[in-house]
């Protein structure tokens, strides 16, 4: 099995997020880091594959969305919009136990890993649902039910914005985690929202 020590760099970000990582839950996410990347050698879950740089881009930068978590109340409802090897959903539900977690996942064996994940780290707060975000946020159990979607890397931000819009409700707010291309895809997202009826 890989072993996946947690670098010191883990620490000092967690600290910056203002978020308190007691040594059970640091295991856990190590544990996850080491079965996402278990499974990354059977399917593609991530390029990424050296220790620190997984630590950094996969569990680091999933976290970055706790502030946004803190003021939801207990047992509200967050979906992770093509949740892939289950990032940003699992890092999240790691932390927030307390929190409901919903991840959407289109490709079965990506889906069948996630529940696999929930299973073994005993994350009874984490549901899976396979089938693809824009279908779901029409189902009648999913439409308008989530405070929060969340999504990293699963498209251009108009996209991630219609799939996500019908899974919120009133009030509620959608964080898509995006690289170094957002600025032409804000620009593009303006008339989307419009569309959407999202406001300005």
């Amino acid at each position: 099995t890989l072993s996946m020590p947690i670098p010191d760099f883990v620490h000092d970000a967690l600290e910056q997020l203002g978020f308190e990582a007691p040594a059970p839950l640091l295991a856990l996410l190590e544990h996850y880091l080491e079965l996402l990347l278990q499974a990354n050698e059977r399917m593609n879950l991530t390029a990424v594959r050296e220790p620190d740089a997984a630590w950094r881009r996969l569990i680091v930068d999933s976290m970055t969305p706790l502030p946004w978590l803190d003021e939801l109340p207990e047992d509200a409802q967050v979906t992770d919009v093509g949740s892939g090897g289950g990032l940003p959903g699992v890092p999240l539900a790691i932390c927030r136990g307390d929190l409901q977690f919903t991840l959407i996942e289109a490709t079965a064996k990506k889906a069948e890993f996630l529940g696999e994940i929930a299973g073994t780290l005993g994350l009874e707060h984490v549901q899976v649902v396979n089938d693809r975000a824009e279908r779901v946020g029409h189902m009648p159990e999913h439409r308008a039910r989530y405070d929060v979607a969340v999504s990293r890397a699963v498209g251009a931000l108009p996209a991630v914005l219609e799939w996500s819009m019908p899974l919120i409700r009133e009030g509620g707010f959608v964080l898509a985690m995006k690289g170094p291309k957002i600025e032409q895809e804000l620009d593009d997202s303006a008339d989307a929202l419009q569309v959407l009826g999202a406001g300005e």
